[in-house]
């Protein structure tokens, strides 16, 4: 994989306990690309943001980043014209699914620390059960 690394630059976090929750709390998360630039010959430098809020409005979390994504083929993936930089859709889909992966764990470690609902969609098991023996603990 191409993308060499991902670095946050900044966390933000906040709870608000003055809401009341009456209904399930409904998450939204999202990321942008903000900006990029190529570096040397081989390497895109890509800025970026992760946000998460909480519908009511209980807390929410900001992350902003870098993103250093290497290839020898810059040249043929990457284009720069007029103040902006034109990417194949390969690339764009393997540095949003890092930066993605990258923001979720991290937010989710934020959101733990402030007693916040993760912003991740954990396992459920949905099969049902026979009545099962079980050996008895000692």
């Amino acid at each position: 994989m191409p993308v060499v690394n991902v670095r946050l630059t900044s966390i933000n976090g906040n709870r608000n306990d003055n809401v009341e929750v009456k209904k399930n709390i409904e998450i939204k998360s999202n990321f942008k690309l903000e900006s990029m630039k190529k570096e040397e010959k081989d390497l895109l430098v890509v800025n970026f943001s992760f946000d998460v809020g909480y519908k009511p409005n209980v807390g929410a979390i900001e992350l902003a980043g870098k993103l250093w994504y290497r290839s020898d083929k810059m040249d043929k993936i990457a284009e720069e014209k007029e103040n902006k930089v034109i990417l194949e859709p390969e690339i764009i889909k393997e540095i949003s699914t890092a930066i993605l992966r990258e923001s979720m764990m991290e937010s989710s470690f934020v959101a733990r620390k402030l007693r916040l609902p993760i912003p991740i969609k954990l396992p459920e098991i949905t099969a049902q059960f026979a009545s099962t023996e079980f050996s008895k603990a000692s």
